[in-house]
């Protein structure tokens, strides 16, 4: 039995709602919003398409006691319109929405996974694994899975071959002190050091590209809608199969004492080993940066209680 929560309706939590059921990776779904009508909607929009499909997942709607056996809830949570100030403009917001929903959360008796795309993503999984007490490895964010895609096109791009063929990691803070680790990332198993199919990558040239990509996402729509939701389907699956494959996700890293994105092993049990690499000390340095940011921003959330 694949049973997932999701709490928040808007474009994000909608677009992975009707993903699940398109794919069929879901067997329940508990969709909760603020907004009863929007709820309702879904739910019936959905149910009237799903007849369509072989498998046709059990749908509940505003029931947080139906989320005592879920295997993930995952929080959707935001105010897409105040991404226009500034990428870090929904932390009071979220903070504030955190704290009416966690309590009911943990009066459900949930003891899933907590997968969370709000943003700022690592301070606010962290504030999420304060108000719920559920363990750590537990409670996870999106983190920098998204950054790590638009790096990983990026070098593509320049390279001129699929995003596929490009491996490696961004850690750190998602849309903010993000850090890339560049002795990870390698072109169909290459090295980027020497030139590339004969290109040589400019690093410097890939990240500001990655940036403006992810620019153009949220000047055209509000939000990067699709890829949030996408990349939450990709850690749904790692998480449903067990699959234990390393991603960069909002995780607690003891070394930083901190919330981080940090690549782990990710399965049924949330986090599992930590995947350790050889870090140059400026990575190290713009980690302990990221740490001190997040850690920033977790304060403010913890002092407006």
């Amino acid at each position: 039995m694949r049973k997932i929560g999701i709490i928040g309706l808007g474009n994000v939590g909608a677009l992975l709602a009707n993903l699940l059921v398109a794919q069929q990776a879901a067997d329940e779904l508990v969709l909760i919003d603020s907004d009863a009508d929007l709820a309702l909607g879904l739910q019936n929009d959905l149910l009237d398409g799903m007849q369509s499909l072989s498998i046709q997942p059990n749908i509940k709607i505003q029931d947080y006691a139906a989320l005592k056996d879920a295997d993930v809830i995952v929080l959707a949570i935001g105010k897409a319109e105040l991404l226009k100030e500034q990428r870090f403009a929904e932390l009071t917001f979220v903070g504030e929405t955190m704290r009416q929903i966690a309590p009911q959360i943990k009066q459900s008796g949930f003891d899933g996974i907590l997968l969370n795309l709000a943003n700022p993503n690592e301070a606010t999984t962290a504030y999420l694994q304060y108000l719920t007490a559920l363990p750590k490895n537990k409670v996870i964010g999106m983190g920098t899975v998204l950054d790590t895609a638009r790096l990983q096109r990026a070098i593509a791009d320049q390279v001129q071959v699929a995003s596929s063929a490009v491996a490696g990691w961004v850690y750190g803070q998602h849309d903010g002190e993000a850090v890339p680790i560049w002795s990870t990332f390698t072109v169909n198993g290459q090295p980027l050091e020497k030139p590339v199919l004969g290109h040589k990558i400019d690093p410097h040239e890939s990240e500001i590209q990655a940036k403006l990509n992810g620019w153009y996402a949220i000047k055209g729509q509000g939000q990067d809608v699709s890829g949030m939701a996408l990349w939450a389907m990709r850690i749904l699956r790692a998480i449903l199969t067990d699959e234990r494959v390393s991603l960069p996700v909002a995780l607690y890293q003891p070394q930083y004492q901190s919330y981080l994105s940090f690549a782990a092993q990710i399965g049924r049990q949330g986090v599992g080993n930590y995947t350790l690499l050889p870090l140059r000390p400026l990575e190290a340095d713009q980690l302990k940066v990221a740490a001190k940011s997040i850690q920033d921003q977790l304060n403010i959330l913890l002092e407006a209680e």
